[in-house]
């Protein structure tokens, strides 16, 4: 599966799992497929001017829960050898830096994981240091002790 499909079905679950927080998510415009030519140039300016950020995260949960002022998610499909982008990542250390829960998962059980966690628990949830790990689903979504 790839990754939007993946991102589909996150949503999707979320939505299910979490309907009193639906309208705290937020999505990332980055993963649009807007073609190629001058029409999708001028889309992309736009979209530019308007907020759209390079290396922007997938997914925002605006949740407050415990330490944290939101869950920051950038997701990659399981199977794919896509990793992070060195700008991906510098959006995800930037929002650890300001107090946000920032991590990278692969694969629709690992994102779901990390939600969960951040969703059920009060305090610290996720190691600062996830989204520089690259490794199965359970190391992205790894809670403290």
């Amino acid at each position: 599966m790839n990754e939007w499909l993946e991102q589909r079905d996150i949503i999707a679950w979320f939505k299910a799992q979490y309907p009193q927080h639906h309208q705290a998510l937020r999505c990332s415009m980055n993963g649009l497929n807007l073609g190629s030519g001058r029409r999708a140039a001028i889309m992309m300016s736009q979209m530019q001017a308007q907020g759209a950020i390079k290396g922007e995260s997938d997914l925002l949960f605006a949740i407050p829960r415990g330490d944290f002022g939101a869950l920051v998610l950038e997701h990659k499909a399981a199977g794919s050898r896509h990793k992070l982008t060195p700008k991906q990542s510098d959006y995800l250390k930037y929002h650890e830096s300001i107090g946000n829960c920032a991590v990278s998962t692969r694969g629709i059980g690992a994102a779901k994981a990390a939600i969960k966690c951040y969703m059920a628990r009060e305090g610290k949830v996720i190691a600062p240091s996830a989204h520089r790990r690259e490794g199965g689903p359970e190391r992205a979504s790894e809670p403290y002790p």
